[in-house]
């Protein structure tokens, strides 16, 4: 229910002037057309996991009082280890590669080496060096592959996310307004980050809203996406790049709303083009049912590539599989684990070395699965029966890890 309010809100914030400056003409752009229909549908359309991943595994992740996970929003994955990092708690937890925990990152304060809240958290396989911002105060702080504090930057920035591309730090800038240059390029050193490099691309939106998962993830040249936009760009020495421009269909967010009546916030602005006026209050009722009642795509998130393929999440409803050499676009709400019987909805931002992981969370919530798998996974595996039979409500949440083909 929060992730959805999280969505309403952001697709009732779109905004006027909606239009990118520069960059969407370029030649190297490719126009793809995408059907969606099946992540706006109430129907159960689930895939099987191996009609699109070659290799699963469940993670049953250890509950101590060292490793309480409330929520897992991005994941690690090493050859010995899977880390997590939790954003209800602002703390990286690390375990084996079956749960077991290791240990955590975990130093909030105010000191050195001390946070007050992570905002985002990525990892160097370069170094082999955890990077965690933190906008109070506003640092990055590195620290070694077992958790051991090395140092940390001040900066008089503020971002939202970030992502590693070898030697540079490509951030998203917080404090942007619509129609400012919001991609910052910073130097990926733990001494100085004063060789500070706008990138030329424009924040199309008003307010403080985001859709959630990662809008940029690291890799050498990462890809990333903005707010209530289709178009998916990749950062390549220096540059901002726009790869492919998504059509949606009747599922694209309407020029009425890009440029007309917009809802920002809980207020109507009744607006022409350049023009904006305060309109009556909405009710929260008639704020989130005109949310509900209006299907666009307004976010693309937790984009990937691995082996000529895009991963990417639309509206946290499902996924979508860009094969780069034909276009062709697969849409997914949802998949079904074929070896536990649990559908699985939730694609996390997942970052390994080989770019060959990606993670989802059950669509199933953890007070239920006890009776779901009782009643309706009736298929599952032994082993997982007997290790849900086991769990308490209480118990860290369960982690799917797929391999891509």
């Amino acid at each position: 229910m929060k992730t959805r309010l999280f969505l309403i809100v952001a697709c009732l914030s779109c905004v006027i002037g909606c239009h990118a400056k520069g960059g969407e003409d370029g030649a190297s752009v490719s126009f793809v057309h995408a059907d969606v229909r099946d992540l706006f549908s109430d129907s159960d359309r689930s895939q099987p996991d191996t009609s699109i991943f070659s290799k699963s595994r469940v993670i049953f992740f250890e509950t101590t009082e060292g490793a309480l996970l409330g929520d897992i929003s991005k994941v690690f994955v090493f050859e010995d280890r899977i880390a997590v990092y939790d954003d209800r708690s602002w703390k990286i937890c690390v375990f084996d590669t079956v749960g077991r925990f290791l240990f955590s990152i975990d130093r909030k304060g105010r000191g050195p080496g001390e946070y007050i809240k992570i905002r985002d958290c990525c990892f160097d396989y370069d170094r082999r060096q955890f990077v965690v911002y933190s906008d109070v105060p506003s640092k990055f702080m590195r620290f070694d592959y077992n958790g051991k504090f090395i140092g940390e930057v001040l900066t008089d920035e503020l971002f939202f996310q970030f992502a590693i591309a070898k030697d540079r730090l490509i951030c998203m800038d917080m404090r942007a307004q619509n129609g400012d240059d919001f991609l910052v390029e910073l130097p990926n050193d733990d001494r100085s980050l004063r060789q500070k490099k706008v990138l030329d691309l424009p924040l199309i939106d008003l307010g403080p809203f985001y859709p959630p998962g990662a809008l940029i993830q690291t890799s050498t040249k990462p890809y990333f996406a903005r707010r209530f936009a289709n178009t998916i760009y990749q950062y390549d020495e220096g540059a901002v790049v726009p790869r492919y421009r998504i059509d949606f269909g009747k599922y694209n967010l309407p020029e009425s709303l890009q440029i007309g009546a917009c809802l920002i916030a809980g207020r109507r602005y009744d607006a022409a083009p350049g023009q904006s006026r305060h309109g009556d209050r909405l009710s929260d009722q008639e704020y989130l049912q005109r949310g509900w009642d209006r299907d666009y795509v307004t976010g693309l998130a937790n984009i990937k590539e691995s082996s000529g393929k895009l991963y990417f999440s639309v509206n946290n409803r499902g996924f979508c599989v860009l094969d780069t050499r034909t276009n062709e676009v697969k849409a997914f709400p949802m998949i079904l684990d074929t070896q536990t019987q649990i559908p699985c909805n939730g694609m996390l931002p997942t970052q390994d070395i080989g770019n060959k992981y990606i993670a989802f969370l059950p669509s199933v919530n953890q007070v239920s699965l006890k009776i779901y798998v009782e009643h309706v996974a009736k298929g599952a595996a032994p082993w997982f029966k007997e290790k849900i039979e086991r769990m308490k409500e209480d118990d860290n949440p369960i982690l799917f890890l797929y391999e891509v083909r």
